[in-house]
């Protein structure tokens, strides 16, 4: 009986390494393609400018899409669902989601710092025609938000109940602008093969949380 039990258990953690792998593949894979965009999709910015400049602005634009391929990772994190609760663990994808948090900050800090640093602090882009940018900074803004209310929210006195649904909100929130601002901030996505796939990934994201928490939903009433 030992000897069943030992195997099961080891099928079932080749099973969940094979599951890992192929998670990770796909992530590769799809990072790899996002940092490839500023690349064979350059904006037309990145044509007026050289050397260091042009350098910075780039490395801006990488930072910028290594947040949103964090971000697609940080909603996959948080809804989780019981297939991959199963193969990842739960403590492990919520303690990862805490640290891709403070991950997707730092590429976005990163993102404005570069992308503005070019242009100087006296050119920063405010107004009616600059509103992508606009909603960037507020993107900024919200993810810092949530980013130091989760990791101090003891600190600042912030109650579970009030920081779980504010978390919850302003996520999905964060979702909205996310799409916006990469759609309309830069040129690249004026591309048509660039813009359908982008709103097709995230349609695919949005079904696949309504259908996770449909399934967990109708899992704790039976």
């Amino acid at each position: 009986m030992k000897k069943d039990e030992m195997g099961n258990k080891q099928g079932a953690g080749k099973n969940s390494f094979g599951v890992r792998m192929f998670f990770l593949s796909i992530f590769i894979l799809f990072l790899s393609g996002a940092l490839s965009i500023p690349f064979y999709f350059e904006s037309m910015t990145l044509w007026y400018k050289f050397g260091l400049d042009k350098t910075m602005l780039r490395g801006g634009q990488i930072a910028g899409m290594s947040a949103l391929v964090m971000f697609f990772m940080q909603i996959i994190l948080a809804v989780r669902g019981q297939y991959l609760e199963k193969h990842f663990g739960r403590a492990g994808m919520t303690r990862f989601h805490r640290i891709n948090g403070v991950i997707i900050l730092f590429l976005a800090i990163s993102h404005v710092l570069l992308v503005l640093a070019p242009e100087g602090i006296t050119n920063l882009p405010i107004g009616k025609k600059y509103w992508p940018e606009m909603i960037g900074a507020i993107l900024l803004l919200v993810t810092a938000v949530i980013v130091v209310s989760t990791n101090f929210r003891q600190q600042l006195g912030i109650k579970y109940n009030l920081w779980r649904t504010l978390h919850k909100t302003l996520g999905y929130f964060v979702l909205a602008l996310l799409l916006t601002h990469v759609l309309f901030v830069s040129d690249s996505f004026e591309h048509s093969q660039l813009r359908a796939i982008l709103i097709l990934l995230f349609g695919a994201l949005f079904l696949w949380v309504i259908t996770t928490k449909i399934l967990i939903h109708f899992d704790k009433k039976h």
